[in-house]
């Protein structure tokens, strides 16, 4: 019973060193795997950001990472920026914001009626005394006035407008909006300027005007509508990202891609599902056959993808071979064979 154990448990040393390098070899073959990579330290960089006097991006980056210290300091240093009331009444006036207060006080001056009568009066008066006028400022201000039936339309009219003036608003997507106020094609622009509401609605005004700067024509802007609704931190996704983000309206692979920062979501973007160790067939099978704790292999595989190099493999697969043959041959005599009767 004894020589019986000893050659299971050297067996199973021999099987496990097997299995830590087809482990590792499977893992060479199919991935790269967002598992494997390091989280992102979004507090460390928030605070740094704080520092440097990046308080939005400290603010954005605080919020994905769930740090509510660094958040916390980060509103405080914008607050003291200067009084809310001023910049939120300069932005009303001149529909332009400076900073996240000042446009979201810009863009509700335009879901109103009185910031598109404000800018097509600019503009008209520009107009009269020869000075250069905005043909996009006129094509939305006149749209905003000629649709105002939802309040996502008014939210879309003011965002496109926010965005035009601080340049996030690309020239297609401007030019798209101008030619069909010019052929008064209500509804197709109606549906451009829904969705662009919606993105206002989901992420703010301030955050959405940046959003728009990925969105070339009506199509992309559909794209942008539909990941943002499904994400978290869109604006990230679409910083470290670009437009390849826009395909990861996939909520589990985001999220769990988000965490390992820039590299685990341009690795989700490129190789989409594929990316997650959890949904290798193989990784699923092997996993449910555990009872207690299934995600034990799933840890197990990612904590050698992630720390374990082949020189390190080596050298354990090795120390278990050699400890199980030990195991397995302990007992036996050199030299000597059993007689048969």
């Amino acid at each position: 019973m004894r020589r019986f154990f000893r050659r299971l448990i050297g067996s199973a040393l021999i099987v496990i060193a097997l299995a830590l390098v087809g482990a590792k070899a499977w893992i060479a073959l199919e991935g790269p795997y967002i598992e494997a990579l390091p989280p992102y330290p979004y507090c460390a960089e928030a605070e740094r950001a704080t520092r440097a006097g990046e308080l939005t991006v400290a603010m954005e980056l605080a919020e994905a990472g769930g740090c509510a210290d660094e958040l916390a300091n980060a509103r405080q240093g914008f607050d003291r920026l200067g009084a809310r009331l001023g910049r939120c009444l300069s932005g009303v006036w001149t529909g332009v914001g400076d900073d996240a207060y000042g446009i979201t006080c810009a863009v509700a001056s335009d879901v109103v009626v009185f910031g598109d009568v404000r800018d097509l009066t600019r503009q008209g008066v520009a107009w009269l005394r020869g000075e250069e006028t905005d043909e996009v400022l006129a094509a939305l201000s006149a749209a905003g006035i000629a649709l105002t039936f939802t309040p996502q339309v008014d939210a879309g009219v003011a965002l496109l407008k926010a965005a035009r003036r601080v340049g996030s608003l690309g020239e297609r997507l401007a030019k798209s909006v101008v030619r069909l106020v010019r052929q008064r094609a209500w509804k197709p622009l109606g549906g451009m300027l829904t969705d662009a509401g919606r993105i206002s609605l989901k992420v703010g005004p301030a955050r959405a005007t940046k959003v728009l700067a990925y969105a070339d024509d009506a199509d992309e802007l559909a794209s942008l509508v539909r990941y943002v609704d499904e994400v978290r931190s869109p604006l990230l996704g679409l910083k470290w990202g670009g437009k390849s983000a826009t395909r990861l309206a996939d909520a589990e692979l985001y999220s769990k891609a988000l965490v390992r920062g820039a590299p685990g979501l341009r690795l989700a973007a490129r190789r989409g599902g594929k990316a997650l160790l959890a949904r290798q067939p193989l990784l699923v099978f092997a996993a449910k056959s555990l009872w207690k704790n299934p995600e034990a292999l799933t840890a197990l595989v990612a904590f050698i993808a992630r720390r374990a190099t082949w020189p390190w493999i080596g050298l354990a697969a090795g120390l278990l071979i050699v400890t199980g043959g030990a195991i397995f041959g302990v007992g036996r005599r050199p030299g000597t064979r059993r007689c048969r009767l």
